[in-house]
């Protein structure tokens, strides 16, 4: 008897133990569904916690286009330096990368031969010279003098001549004279006759001076001596080579001592900064452009960011039958970049190297090329957003999600835009919305920005952060990233 007092105390404790608990449970219940406290402090408990930021699709600035050509960095200009004359080398100047000035003797070859034809060449310009000063100085008082007594002296013989010539015509007369002394005395008189006309001429001719003729003969003897020893000067320069333009020596081909033949090259020399940029772009594009228009040129694999500024000074006409484009060509303005960059001198070691053209497409009339969606209607936008931002949707396709706003935080019906608007919820407040899917197509994506198309208005609310942590049909607190653009100052003021 006193081992079943146990049993039976503890099946009483078990009974009344479940009693107790299903009175709990029943009376418990009826209580906190009575209780307008209890219903409140839960209403509470579900409020929305996500927080998501959102922005008007129509206010996201998507990022400044660019077209891209490729090109090539170019001297101003680019010289062969050679020789029109060959021979051996004497002297070499310069070498690779010496900074030359215009006018510099930078090579020249062995003139051994011209010193000595200049030699002469002087001489015969210094004898035709002569010449011609006796010529245009005419002859001298001392022979006119000369040539008058000249005449005066076979005057004199004449007269004696004549009276010779009258004895013996006498002597004639009377029989006592030969017939050969008469002959001799007539002979006499005439060849100095002759004599003095000769005389008097050469007297009127040195009276007059020298002809012209003469003169021009003289002077065209001295212009020829002239010539050849221009020409020996002429043959000095085309011994040497001068620098054409200041610049910087890209090549040495030969040393002194070397025998070089006329016209080969011996140095290549570079123009000093600025330098040029060439490339061929699309005819379409290359319509829109016009001389001195800047655009950025960036060299090698550098970006946008470290553009050079430039301006385009040339333009090819017509078109590569080849490429189908046009050449243009721009002048970079090194200067203008901070040293840090990029400097005048330094730009001498972009020659050769790749460029990259930079063509807003502002500037074209391709910006709004073929990606770019073809608004068929009002329901397909085209709008920037956070690539971060889209929702990878199902069958391969992508989505963003919308916040559109509720009544109020209790609610659990959904109004559309044209019933509650954000612009009537003040930025700043807590705004409960509803997160809903919208499929969109990707159309561009240009780094941490992507150009996309959807049923999507400019108004509407996009999510741009917290996208990882809502999906469709979820409640969340939009917080504005900017203020509504449909909200003026002045109605927020109101509120």
């Amino acid at each position: 008897m006193n081992r079943g007092w146990p049993t039976r105390s503890i099946t009483l404790v078990m009974t009344f133990l479940v009693l107790a608990t299903v009175l709990s449970i029943v009376l418990g219940t009826g209580v906190i569904a009575l209780d307008p406290a209890a219903e409140q402090q839960a209403s509470k408990e579900t409020a929305p916690r996500l927080h998501v930021r959102v922005a008007e699709a129509g206010s996201i600035e998507g990022p400044e286009l660019f077209h891209q050509y490729r090109g090539e960095i170019v001297a101003r200009r680019d010289s062969s330096l050679a020789m029109r004359r060959g021979g051996r080398l004497v002297v070499v100047a310069v070498h690779e990368g010496d900074t030359v000035k215009a006018g510099d003797v930078l090579a020249r070859i062995d003139i051994s031969d011209l010193d000595a034809a200049a030699a002469t060449a002087d001489a015969d310009v210094a004898s035709a010279k002569a010449v011609f000063d006796e010529a245009f100085a005419g002859p001298r008082q001392q022979t006119i003098d000369a040539a008058a007594a000249r005449v005066d002296q076979l005057s004199a013989q004449i007269s004696a001549a004549e009276n010779r010539f009258l004895r013996q015509e006498s002597l004639r007369s009377r029989g006592a004279g030969t017939q050969q002394e008469f002959d001799d005395a007539k002979y006499a008189v005439d060849a100095l006759k002759a004599d003095q006309a000769a005389a008097m001429a050469t007297l009127s001719e040195l009276r007059e001076g020298t002809r012209q003729e003469q003169i021009a003969a003289s002077a065209a003897r001295l212009e020829a001596a002239k010539a050849t020893r221009k020409k020996i000067e002429v043959d000095r320069a085309d011994s040497q080579i001068v620098a054409p333009f200041d610049g910087v020596i890209a090549e040495r081909l030969f040393d002194e001592g070397a025998i070089i033949g006329p016209n080969q090259p011996v140095l290549r020399v570079l123009e000093a900064p600025p330098v040029h940029a060439t490339f061929g772009v699309p005819v379409d594009v290359a319509d829109r452009l016009r001389l001195n228009d800047s655009l950025n040129v960036s060299i090698g694999k550098r970006g946008i960011e470290e553009s050079i500024p430039g301006s385009i000074i040339r333009m090819q006409p017509q078109i590569d039958p080849i490429t189908r484009t046009r050449r243009i060509e721009l002048r970079l303005h090194a200067a203008q970049v901070s040293t840090e960059t990029a400097s005048e001198r330094d730009s001498i070691a972009w020659i050769g190297n790749t460029a990259t053209l930079w063509i807003p497409w502002s500037q074209t009339e391709t910006q709004r090329d073929h990606w770019i969606v073809n608004q068929d209607s009002d329901a397909m936008q085209s709008f920037w957003m956070p690539t971060a931002a889209l929702v990878r949707g199902v069958r391969g396709l992508w989505s963003v999600y919308v916040a559109e706003p509720q009544i109020d935080a209790d609610a659990t019906q959904r109004t559309s835009r044209s019933n509650m608007d954000f612009a009537r919820i003040s930025p700043d407040a807590s705004a409960v919305v509803s997160i809903q899917r919208r499929d969109v197509k990707i159309l561009r994506t240009a780094g941490q920005m992507s150009l996309v198309s959807g049923p999507v208005a400019t108004t509407d609310a996009l999510v741009i952060e917290g996208t990882q942590r809502v999906g469709p049909g979820v409640r969340a607190v939009a917080v504005w990233k900017t203020a509504p653009s449909s909200s003026s100052e002045e109605e927020r003021k109101a509120r």
